[in-house]
C-alpha cells in the first residue's frame, strides 16, 4: 500500500506531469482548459501518492491520446471521432478523474485501504471505457447496442463490439498492473481493481443508452453533440437530457468507486 510519500517521489511526480501535461497541449491531445484541469488534478495526485500515482495519471493520459489520435482520420469519415481534433477539454478531464482523484486523497488523509482499490478500479475504469470506445469504432463487424443487440452505427453511445470489448477487458489490467508492480497492492486488490475496471465499462454502456439524443434538421442526422448540427436547430429525440457522455463517465466511475469501497468493508 502507500506509504509516506517523500518530497522527491512528490517533485518527481510534479515534473512529470507537467512534462507530459505540456507535450500533450503542444500536440494538441489536450486543449488549454484540458491542460489546466489535469495539472491541477495532476498535482493532487503526486501530493497525495507521489511519483507513483503521477505515473499512473500518465499512463492513463498518454494511452488515451494515442488511440484517441490513432486512425482519426478514418474515424471521423464514419462521423465517430472526437471532436477537436481529438483534444480532451476540461470536461472530458473532470469527467474521467473526479472520483479516481477523490479516492486517492482520501486514502492520503485517512490511510483507509479499501480507498486504494477505489483510486484503481475507478481509473482502471475510465482507461478501460476510453480503450474500447477509441479502439471498438473500428471494429469491421458493426456494433451493437448492449440492452438490445440491434446493430448501430459505430460511435454509437451504449453499443458494443467483440474488438472494442476486447480493448476494455486488457485495459482495465494495465492500471492494476503498474500498483501491482510497486506493491501498492497484494495481487487480490490487483485482481479486484481489474474486474471492476471492466465492469465500470459494462456501466458506462448500459448508461449511454439512456443518454441524449438530437436530430438536425438538415440532413436528418441523428447526433450526441448538438453543436455538431452547426448552424441547424437540433431538437431532443430520445434519452435524458441532462445524461450527455460527461456525465455518463462521471457516474460510472463515481459507480465503480462506491462498489469497490463497499466491497472493501465486506
Amino acid at each position: 500500500m502507500v506509504g509516506e510519500i517523500s518530497t522527491v517521489s512528490t517533485i518527481a511526480g510534479f515534473v512529470l506531469i507537467v512534462s507530459v501535461g505540456w507535450i500533450g497541449y503542444f500536440h494538441k491531445s489536450v486543449d488549454l482548459a484540458g491542460f489546466i484541469t489535469g495539472l491541477l488534478i495532476g498535482t493532487i495526485f503526486v501530493i497525495a501518492g507521489g511519483f507513483p500515482a503521477g505515473l499512473m495519471l500518465v499512463t492513463f493520459f498518454l494511452l488515451g491520446s494515442i488511440f484517441t489520435k490513432y486512425k482519426y482520420k478514418t474515424k471521423e469519415y464514419i462521423g465517430a471521432a472526437e471532436l477537436k481534433g481529438g483534444a480532451r477539454t476540461w470536461k472530458n478531464v473532470f469527467a474521467n478523474l473526479f472520483f479516481p482523484t477523490l479516492a486517492l486523497a482520501s486514502y492520503s488523509v485517512s490511510m483507509w485501504e479499501p480507498a486504494i482499490i477505489a483510486f484503481l478500479s475507478s481509473l482502471s475504469g475510465a482507461l478501460s471505457d476510453t480503450l474500447g470506445s477509441e479502439i471498438g469504432v473500428l471494429s469491421r463487424r458493426p456494433p451493437v447496442m448492449i440492452h438490445n443487440l440491434k446493430e448501430v452505427p459505430p460511435g454509437t453511445s451504449g453499443a458494443v463490439s467483440p474488438l472494442g470489448t476486447l480493448a476494455s477487458l486488457l485495459g482495465s489490467f494495465i492500471i492494476p498492473l503498474e500498483a501491482l508492480s510497486i506493491s501498492m497492492v497484494d495481487f487480490h486488490g490487483f485482481l479486484t481493481a481489474s474486474i471492476l475496471g471492466f465492469f465500470c465499462s459494462i456501466i458506462d454502456s448500459y448508461l449511454g443508452v439512456l443518454q441524449v439524443r438530437y436530430r438536425c434538421k438538415s440532413g436528418d442526422r441523428i447526433v450526441e453533440d448538438p453543436t455538431l448540427c452547426y448552424e441547424d436547430s437540433p431538437y431532443m429525440v430520445s434519452g435524458m437530457a441532462w445524461l450527455n457522455n460527461h456525465t455518463v463517465n462521471l457516474f460510472s466511475t463515481g459507480l465503480t468507486a462506491i462498489i469497490a469501497l463497499i466491497i472493501g468493508v465486506f
